[in-house]
């Protein structure tokens, strides 16, 4: 859903609530900003955690009903041998 948001006179922007709930950016973020056209884009730089993970799983379980089971659990432990290696 896209937003007015209103720029300072320091050039800052606040981002609302729901936005920042649903990228995930909490206070002390770094965020990459980029000019592409003439579009602002900006893009979280945080690291998905575990629990990020866990929620996105649960979130999406059953979505692809006729998937191989071997294959999700050789995905699953793939995934959590990435986030091991991250902390």
């Amino acid at each position: 859903m896209a937003v007015t948001v209103t720029m300072s006179s320091k050039g800052q922007i606040v981002l609302p609530a729901h936005i920042r709930e649903r990228a995930r950016i909490k206070q002390g973020d770094t965020l990459l900003v980029d000019l592409v056209g003439d579009k602002i884009i900006i893009e979280p730089l945080n690291r998905p955690e575990r629990k990020d993970w866990e929620r996105i799983i649960k979130e999406t379980a059953g979505t692809w009903k006729d998937i191989d089971p071997d294959y999700v659990d050789e995905l699953r432990a793939s995934s959590a041998a990435r986030l091991d290696e991250n902390r």
